[in-house]
């Protein structure tokens, strides 16, 4: 018996995910199925991309959720990140994209360490990538990554009582809207 994995190429997943009830992380030729979202997670989600969307309506900005995939071809895999924001005009496929400048994960006790270490691993191999943003889902707190100048990721931990300043938008998004309606009471 061959316990070999089967793989399948990009554009297979491509055309599997259009038709698949659930949907799955591509990792070098494999397919591994997300999760169902909380109702917090979702929210979360929600009030960043909306909040985001609100405040670039105007740029050349665009901003997706968790339905648009991230391909990145070096690193051979796709993701869906709950929230990111594309800038490069050429980064216009309909499936995926592969240029974001903004990513945000909202972190779940089953997605913290693939959060944390696999995807922002893979996450930086694409050069239009600039902040990663973390987003517990139980608690406020937020965890912003930022490349520096020099190519180097510093950590910025924000207090309950800061806003979100995202650098590489030049905005900023209140605790308070991005937490709103979002943690259990």
């Amino acid at each position: 018996m061959d316990d070999e994995p089967t793989t399948l190429a990009f554009l297979d997943y491509l055309e599997l995910e259009k038709t698949s009830p659930v949907r799955h992380d591509y990792i070098a030729g494999q397919l591994f199925e997300i999760e169902t979202l909380s109702p917090q997670h979702d929210r979360l989600a929600i009030n960043i991309g909306s909040g985001l969307y609100d405040r670039l309506r105007d740029s050349n900005c665009q901003v997706f959720t968790a339905e648009m995939k991230l391909w990145i071809p070096s690193a051979d895999v796709a993701y869906y990140p709950d929230v990111m924001v594309i800038c490069e005009p050429e980064d216009r496929n309909p499936n995926y994209k592969t240029q974001p400048r903004l990513i945000v994960e909202v972190l779940s006790s089953n997605t913290i360490a693939t959060d944390r270490q696999e995807k922002f691993f893979a996450y930086q191999n694409l050069p239009s990538f600039q902040e990663y943003v973390l987003v517990p889902q139980e608690k406020i707190g937020i965890e912003i990554y930022r490349k520096t100048a020099e190519a180097q990721w510093e950590k910025t931990l924000l207090n309950p009582g800061q806003d979100l300043y995202l650098e590489s938008l030049e905005l900023t998004l209140p605790l308070t809207e991005i937490y709103e309606d979002s943690l259990m009471e």
